[in-house]
């Protein structure tokens, strides 16, 4: 491991992975695509006022240190390039959970805790307990380990910009036009304790067109996600894909709610999605393992074990990344 010497000519320096040495060796080495990435590069260098003039705008760029490149597979590259023709792109996608309270059967976390999204386990004690004013009092803040009825993670793809507003030529303008659509998306989730995904599908629906005036419609049934070999390359970790339906949120002057008061995204909105998680049967060894066991976590006398865990949510076309902070949590006594 090592730097290159970058203080001369532009250098090319390439190598295989693990995974195009394991292909050679088996005589079925072909490259059919490449990807580029920018994951060490800080733009703010670049420097047009430099006293020397134009060419040396991007001096510090150029001169900027950068490692030898690295076989493991997603070690060069984690945040990769798009390929889009428009000149006048100034914002990309992002994913961001819906948090918004006039929107039912979605779970959000609760004020003055931690910033995680509660998942209990499908005894009826842990739900009972949870739904106790004392601990998180209401469904909307937990949601039950494999229920496809929801409560349910809500995210949402789209330009979170206060520059254009939300509406449907702005969305074919930006997104559409720009290939910049999210149909799918991967989870990848820690397969030590959870078992499968539940996401939405084609069929389910969100907008604030239904009734005439801006309030948000939500209506899903989950369904179990389909496995997938892409991966993160991260220890224990598997993938699912989940269908992103057209996400029908616009901007309607006419509209007596304003489509940001129901929306985590401000611009044209692309896509969204619904996640919920199916918990290990038998996790038990596991909490004293990798979590907490016989915790009081509200104050309340009432003890608990859980875990806490990470999903990564990517985005099938753009590559927008999103982490969503898990708690998979069950009652024990008290």
């Amino acid at each position: 491991m090592a730097f290159l010497d970058n203080s001369g000519d532009i250098i090319l320096d390439a190598v295989l992975t693990d995974v195009g040495r394991q292909k050679m060796a088996q005589g079925t080495f072909s490259i059919t695509k490449f990807a580029l990435g920018d994951d060490e590069i800080d733009y703010s260098l670049y420097n047009k006022t430099h006293p020397s003039g134009s060419a040396y705008y991007d001096l510090e760029i150029m001169q900027t240190p950068v490692m030898e490149s690295f076989t493991q597979t997603n070690a060069g590259i984690n945040y990769g390039l798009l390929t889009v023709t428009a000149t006048d792109l100034l914002y990309l996608p992002v994913l961001e959970v819906n948090q918004k309270t006039s929107v039912t059967n979605t779970i959000i976390p609760k004020a003055n805790f931690p910033n995680v999204y509660y998942i209990a386990d499908n005894s009826t004690d842990t739900s009972t307990k949870l739904l106790l004013s004392t601990a998180l009092g209401s469904t909307q803040y937990f949601t039950v380990s494999n229920s496809t009825s929801g409560p349910a993670i809500l995210l949402e793809a789209g330009l979170n910009t206060k520059e254009f507003r939300g509406d449907g030529a702005n969305r074919t303008t930006y997104l559409v036009n720009n290939n910049l659509i999210d149909n799918y998306f991967y989870v990848y989730y820690d397969n030590r304790f959870i078992s499968s995904i539940l996401g939405s599908d084609t069929t389910n629906r969100f907008n604030n067109t239904d009734n005439g005036d801006g309030t948000p419609v939500l209506e899903y049934s989950l369904t179990t996600a389909a496995t997938i070999t892409t991966d993160l390359k991260l220890d224990n970790y598997s993938a699912a894909r989940i269908s992103g339906p057209s996400n029908g949120i616009v901007y309607n002057a006419a509209y007596s709610v304003d489509d940001r008061s129901v929306s985590s995204i401000d611009g044209p909105r692309s896509s969204f999605g619904l996640i919920n998680v199916a918990i290990k049967a038998s996790l038990d060894a596991e909490y004293s393992l990798y979590g907490s066991t016989n915790q009081n976590l509200f104050g309340d006398s009432k003890l608990y074990n859980y875990i806490d865990t990470t999903l990564y949510v990517q985005g099938s076309t753009t590559g927008v990344q999103i982490q969503i902070p898990l708690r998979l949590i069950k009652y024990i006594s008290g």
